[in-house]
Order: structure tokens, then sequence, then C-alpha cells
């Protein structure tokens, strides 16, 4: 397991805290089997590092592969921000068949389509990632922990038959209320 620091904590321990929390009987959530808790932890997390951490991660070890030139993406990409070739930022295309200083971006085979020309060159592309969702081990900021929590209870109880729909939009409110918190307080202390 990673060795986290105060200002972290594991996903592991947001799910075996909102188990002991937010599960059982006389409580928010009657029952909920550990899956389902997994589940949503992770889905809560793709949201939230999507609208909130966005992490940026650049690749700069690599080359332009020669035919065919194609580069597969990182298994954590969600989007590409920029792809610089030999120190020059490309420019994407709008076809499969790229100029040289082009990259055609296919999402469907994830894969990035260079030109020839430009085999052999260093590469570096900057993308946002969710790493923060590979796994139990991943660790989030504290700051944004309450967030998740309300994420989570939300999740769960709209995928329940027979939830009230009065708790279900308080519950709504509460999330999108700690997202907007929890993304404030991340952005002020420069997180």
């Amino acid at each position: 397991m990673a060795n986290l620091s105060d200002a972290f904590i594991s996903i592991n321990d947001i799910v075996n805290n909102f188990l002991i929390s937010y599960t059982g009987p006389g409580k928010i959530i009657p029952d909920s089997k550990r899956t389902e808790v997994v589940f949503h932890a992770r889905r809560c997390l793709q949201e939230f590092a999507y609208e909130t951490l966005k992490s940026q991660m650049t690749d700069n070890t690599a080359t332009v592969p020669s035919a065919p030139a194609t580069y597969s993406f990182p298994s954590d990409l969600v989007a590409i921000i920029k792809v610089i070739i030999n120190e020059v930022e490309a420019t994407e295309s709008a076809d499969a068949s790229p100029a040289a200083g082009e990259y055609y971006p296919n999402y469907v085979n994830k894969t990035i389509l260079f030109n020839l020309a430009d085999a052999n060159e260093p590469l570096q592309f900057d993308y946002l990632s969710n790493a923060l969702t590979t796994d139990e081990t991943a660790a989030i900021p504290k700051l944004a922990e309450e967030a998740m929590y309300a994420c989570m209870i939300y999740a769960v109880l709209a995928n329940r038959e027979n939830t009230n729909p009065n708790v279900l939009q308080r519950l709504l409110i509460e999330k999108t209320d700690k997202l907007e918190k929890a993304k404030s307080r991340l952005v002020f202390t420069n997180f």
C-alpha cells in the first residue's frame, strides 16, 4: 500500500469509513455490500477527479514511432491536452492523414497517429488522467473526503427502488454543495 501523508486518504479507507458510518440498521443506507460501495466510490472518484482534481500528466519518455506511426495512449488517459514533437507543439489533424507536425488521436483504438516524416523524433504529450481511479490504494486529498461521502450516499440511494424523491433531491443538493466546497478548498490551497 502507498505511504500516505496526513493530507491524503486511500479509497480503501474511504470505503471502510463509509460502510461503518453510513450503512447498517438505523442508518441512511440500511444494507449495502462492499462491492456496491466500491463501485460507487470509484464512479464518484472519476466524477470528482474530472470535475475537481483534473490530474494532468506528462509523458515525455517516448519518441514518435516509425511505421506504422502510431503510439498507444497511456491506460489512464482521459483527454489529450497538447502534443509536442521535437520540442514544437503539434496541431491536431482533422483526419487520419496527418501532415508533418500534426497528430490524429483515435479514441476508439486508443492510439495517436503521426506522419512518417516525424518518425524517431522526441515525443511529449500532456493529458488529463484518471489514474486516481485505478485501484483502492489510490489516494485523494482529505479536503475532498466529505464530498466523496456525499457523492457515494447519493449514488447508492439513487440506484435503489423506492427511495423518497425528496430525500434524493436533498442528497443531490448536498453532494453538489460539498463538491463545490472541496473544489474551492483545493484551488485556494493550491493543492
